[in-house]
């Protein structure tokens, strides 16, 4: 569950961030083409995937944890997208193993 809450919150906040106009469309993951015709559509998505990721997460915690660990994930989130993106280290196969060393730590582990 944690795994899903914050590659949620990744793709909420990549989708708000690949529509800023100071973001240089590399095309890394393919959706910067698309974000960059479509930015109201890319917005709106990204903003109903922040709510159902905060969501997710007071359901998970309950509500002040939830709340409080949410803001936690989309500020360690933001920091490593507004520095890894510029450097074009965001691709799939990064993002592959990144998500599933979550999901193995996170069953194994927790």
């Amino acid at each position: 569950m944690v795994t899903l809450i914050s590659f949620l919150t990744f793709v909420a906040l990549y989708l708000l961030y690949s529509t800023s106009r100071k973001m240089a469309a590399v095309g890394e993951l393919g959706i910067e083409k698309w974000t960059g015709e479509n930015k109201k559509i890319a917005q709106i998505a990204s903003m109903a995937l922040m709510i159902f990721s905060l969501g997710l997460s007071c359901f998970y915690w309950g509500l002040g944890s939830g709340t409080f660990t949410f803001f936690i994930i989309l500020m360690t989130v933001a920091s490593l997208v507004i520095l890894l993106a510029p450097l074009r280290l965001l691709n799939y196969r990064l993002l592959g193993v990144l998500f599933l060393c979550s999901i193995l730590f996170e069953t194994l582990l927790f």
